[in-house]
């Protein structure tokens, strides 16, 4: 068992490391007690990456922080309550923002559902013109092929009779 000096030292430098909120909610008079009486020690340090449970603390510390924590006790819940409600708004908060990118990539998959429906409407309409389009390339070449044959049954007419009898300029243009 450490002096009661020295315990106190272990105490200060736990309260050292604590947040600067936490340690506003001790009462000054209590810290004022621990910087009047603790007795510097060289071979106690305080590692706060480790739990205090962990380290090498006198009871009497123990003890003195168990009454620091009872006299901040009330105040300490007070600013929980705070921490919390702030915790909620802020979960709050991120819940309608998650609400709202869920909503804006639902109606992103509907427009896609729209689109991709869409795309074999369209696949349906492009074969149907290339249906259309063959269809139409091969009434042209059949109409070239009785075109050529009626501009050779008229020159097998003489060029006499042709003169007399076909005076329409339609028929030259067949030539053509």
């Amino acid at each position: 068992m450490l002096p009661k000096a020295k315990a106190i030292y272990q105490v200060k430098l736990i309260l050292d490391y604590l947040p600067e909120e936490e340690y506003k909610m001790i009462p000054q008079e209590i810290i004022d007690y621990i910087e009047d009486n603790f007795e510097y020690d060289e071979n106690f340090t305080i590692n706060p990456s480790i739990p205090l449970e962990n380290q090498k603390i006198d009871d009497k510390a123990y003890e003195l922080l168990d009454k620091i924590v009872k006299s901040v006790g009330s105040t300490k819940e007070s600013i929980q309550i705070k921490n919390n409600s702030k915790t909620d708004e802020y979960i709050e908060s991120n819940n309608t923002d998650i609400e709202k990118e869920n909503i804006r990539l639902n109606n992103l998959i509907e427009m896609l559902k729209v689109e991709n429906s869409k795309i074999p409407k369209v696949k349906d309409l492009l074969e149907e013109y290339k249906i259309a389009l063959k269809q139409k390339d091969d009434e042209i070449l059949n109409l070239k092929a009785k075109n050529k044959e009626l501009y050779d049954s008229l020159q097998k007419i003489p060029k006499i009779l042709r003169k007399i009898f076909i005076k329409e300029p339609k028929i030259k243009l067949l030539n053509k």
